[in-house]
């Protein structure tokens, strides 16, 4: 198979795609669920997002272009702010501007709760003076997990390069713990089909974040985004009692155009791995960043690498799940398979020990940085699947990883 072409975009016509993209990025934890004021610090950073994909110095921009870009592609109300003293005015989003810099961005936005601020590095939404953890204080969130169960929830994707804000919650009293998606029909044989841009916890909300996108490669080619076979996307979620993250710690870097890049997020001392993922990978047809790799390094750490293709770039975030604890709370399952050019392959675990469920995943293409991840999933007989294809290029293999976690009462 040789390799697939890019199509060559230049600034003005990525800043035009800001309608396309509603939805493509990952939501942030926000600690008071999905709600107004999340939405619309969400969907200003989406444009700050598209701005600095297509930047050359891979930078934010500076607040007032930002505020101006805000007003004009995002259509929200938007100004510049010197700190948080002057976010005075309900409803209109501030980029604030003592605390922003090339890597960093800080936006809030008041109303009746309080100032509400998204912090692009620590990757959350809360009131300003909330610490959050509310989840350890509920019912259901003490003692050893327990009542494990899977929630599902489907949607559908229908042309070229759309994607979709997918989430799936857990039932009440439950928390989660880990997640997975799974697409019908499978890839086609030209790579054809739905892809995460991201795979995350939500905390508020009670769920798994995945955000598909549906990849035609033809595209590139016939310029027809509705010649493609429509894919039913289900995404999963793990659910249970007893076990909720004390800490979500997140590290994110930018990559630009043909660059890879590898980031590390690390539990606190004290504390250990429960799950992981990542998030804010943009990717479509034409361009953007992707991940190559998602998994657990250590009983404490969880590293993401990825690379950016075409004429733009994109932000790579990698998420730790850290509980408190004297041991290590993961044990690993994993299962490798080859995965040749312009081929689909899919990898799966044996199931977890004895005493131990299944409950995350994780998958490495073991170096290579020309495969694309096709999603993974948790399975009936308790084992995680991880799949791929060789759109680039080949890989040497393709790894999944589960990861197991005591459970009261299992045999």
């Amino acid at each position: 198979m040789k390799r697939i072409p890019t199509m060559r975009w230049t600034l003005p016509v990525i800043a035009a795609l800001v309608g396309l993209l509603v939805g493509s990025t990952s939501a942030f934890a926000a600690r008071a669920g999905h709600n107004a004021p999340t939405r619309t610090l969400e969907g200003a950073f989406k444009v700050a997002q598209l701005k600095r994909a297509g930047s050359e110095d891979g930078c934010y921009l500076a607040p007032r272009p930002l505020a101006a870009a805000i007003r004009k592609e995002g259509n929200i109300k938007a100004d510049v702010a010197a700190g948080f003293k002057a976010v005075r005015r309900s409803g209109i989003v501030y980029v604030i501007k003592g605390k922003s810099r090339c890597s960093q961005l800080i936006l809030a936005f008041r109303n009746k709760a309080g100032v509400w601020v998204l912090n692009s590095n620590s990757g959350d939404i809360r009131v300003q003076g909330s610490r959050g953890g509310r989840d350890k204080a509920e019912p259901g969130a003490r003692g050893p997990l327990r009542a494990l169960s899977m929630a599902t929830k489907t949607l559908r994707l229908t042309r070229s390069d759309q994607t979709a804000r997918g989430e799936v919650l857990c039932p009440r009293g439950k928390f989660p713990l880990g997640g997975g998606m799974i697409s019908n029909p499978p890839l086609g044989s030209d790579g054809e089909g739905a892809y995460p841009h991201s795979y995350e916890r939500l905390g508020a909300q009670r769920g798994w974040h995945v955000n598909p996108v549906l990849i035609d490669p033809s595209v590139l080619i016939d310029h027809n985004r509705n010649n493609v076979t429509p894919r039913s996307v289900t995404l999963q979620v793990i659910c249970g009692k007893g076990l909720v993250p004390a800490t979500g710690p997140r590290k994110t870097i930018f990559l630009k155009s043909g660059q890879t890049g590898t980031v590390k997020a690390k539990c606190p001392k004290g504390q250990y791995l429960m799950s992981g993922g990542f998030q804010r990978t943009n990717f479509k047809t034409p361009g953007g960043d992707y991940v190559t790799e998602s998994r657990a390094i250590s009983p404490r750490a969880w590293r993401v690498t990825g690379r950016a293709f075409g004429d733009f770039g994109g932000e790579l975030t990698a998420i730790a799940y850290c509980d408190r604890s004297k041991r290590k709370l993961l044990t690993e399952v994993s299962a490798a398979t080859p995965l040749p050019t312009g081929q689909y392959a899919t990898a799966t675990t044996p199931p977890c020990p004895r005493g131990r469920r299944l409950t995350s995943g994780g998958f490495s293409a073991n170096g290579s940085h020309d495969t694309l991840f096709a999603g993974g999933s948790i399975n009936p007989n308790r084992t995680w699947s991880a799949s791929g294809f060789g759109y680039f290029g080949s890989a040497p293999s393709l790894t999944a990883y589960g990861y197991c976690l005591r459970v009261k009462g299992a045999k």
